[in-house]
């Protein structure tokens, strides 16, 4: 996207008169019996689990296990290798260590805990290292990639490969996190990359990804032609969420560097590997980093960040009077609708209660749908509006009669 989401919703919203948080008269331009104070809150947004939706498939589509000390395997449900070795490394004040390499394993490969209330299952499994007071715990689930299309549902066909690093100490540690992947898809060792966001029609090999030329997702082809790539993997770099999102990504060859921190972009002369970094940060006592990359056969994203939304409300707020409640959706997912719920309190007036979220054309950054409603009575209202992905995000608007 050229423009971030917050760039978005101001653009989009630009011809409302907005009203935000704090007290603020509203003016009818007549006059009035009465005047009304409003006040604005944003309710903190509602994540549903996916699968509660109906949009994924849950089968098992793809393979993956442990090969200890933090190393993974992964394959096609078939078995076919999509990387021969996984390793990640830790940068802990100035000294490169793998996960090992002192202190103790804690709880190795301890089955995830299960989600909500119901028990929902999930597979995968979790290990924590403890070294020099730091608690790193690896995470490794079976998750959803994005939907190929509209109707289509979301196929359970990548890796989500999280670490969350917690400082257990008294005193500041820096720590910063690379994971090296000697890559190679189906039957070629020698796999080559594309990253169509950024470098749109290029085959890539032996070079450094960072700042502008970094890419939300990297592509791994069988085949190192874009029209006939054979099987395609995805490496999803920024997942949204709470998750911090990788800062450089290093395309080489196998081997080079492994033993050094800043690996060099050498040509991979048919036999490939990458570096994924997350940049060294100082860990103030208490404190906690989550890091995270999918790895699969499709792009994955974040619920909550999977066609997010801005809900914004323009206008009136004086019963009676009309208001406009419009929903900014970036990267719209496939097949998307966005439902409005009113309160008693409030009438819708135009718009369909489910509407659909336009796709993107060409040019365009975001979507907006819009509703208009009017006020019946003062008092506090709540005004949500639902996605089909699984988020609600909701306003609190609180009308007073002033005495």
């Amino acid at each position: 996207m050229i423009m971030n989401f917050a760039r978005m919703l101001v653009t989009a919203a630009a011809t409302f008169i907005l009203v935000g948080m704090g007290s603020l008269p509203v003016h009818t331009g007549e006059p009035a019996r009465a005047k009304f104070s409003v006040k604005i809150q944003d309710e903190k947004a509602i994540v549903v689990d996916m699968q509660d939706t109906g949009a994924i498939d849950p089968t098992k589509r793809i393979n993956f296990q442990t090969q200890g000390n933090f190393n993974l395997n992964i394959t096609t449900i078939q078995g076919q290798p999509l990387h021969l070795s996984h390793f990640p490394s830790f940068m802990i004040n100035g000294r490169m260590l793998q996960a090992g390499q002192g202190g103790r394993f804690e709880g190795v490969n301890t089955p995830l805990a299960d989600k909500g209330a119901g028990g929902k299952k999930r597979v995968g499994f979790k290990s924590a290292w403890i070294f020099d007071n730091l608690r790193i715990t690896q995470s490794v689930e079976l998750y959803p990639s994005k939907s190929k299309g509209p109707g289509q549902k979301r196929l359970m066909n990548n890796v989500l490969i999280a670490y969350a690093i917690e400082n257990k100490g008294t005193t500041p540690r820096t720590v910063g996190t690379r994971v090296y992947m000697d890559t190679y898809v189906i039957d070629n060792d020698g796999c080559l990359f594309a990253a169509p966001v950024t470098h749109p029609g290029k085959i890539l090999d032996g070079v450094k990804l960072q700042e502008k030329t970094l890419p939300p997702y990297l592509q791994m082809l069988q085949r190192p032609d874009l029209k006939n790539p054979g099987y395609v993997s995805h490496l999803t770099l920024n997942l949204g969420g709470k998750y911090e999102k990788a800062d450089k990504l290093v395309l080489t060859r196998h081997g080079a560097g492994f033993n050094v921190w800043d690996m060099p972009a050498f040509a991979s002369m048919g036999d490939s590997g990458i570096g994924i970094y997350w940049p060294i940060k100082e860990l103030k006592p208490g404190a906690k980093r989550e890091l995270a990359y999918v790895y699969g056969e499709g792009v994955a994203v974040a619920a909550e960040s999977e066609g997010r939304l801005q809900v914004a409300l323009a206008g009136s707020f004086e019963p009676g009077k009309v208001f406009t409640i419009s929903a900014v959706v970036a990267d719209p997912a496939p097949g998307q609708t966005l439902a409005l719920e009113l309160p008693a309190g409030m009438q819708r007036l135009e718009g369909k209660e489910v509407q659909p979220v336009a796709h993107l054309a060409d040019g365009q950054d975001y979507s907006t749908v819009l509703w208009k409603a009017r006020v019946v009575a003062p008092g506090q209202h709540t005004i949500r509006v639902r996605s089909s992905t699984g988020v609600t995000q909701s306003k609190i608007v609180s009308i007073t009669a002033e005495q």
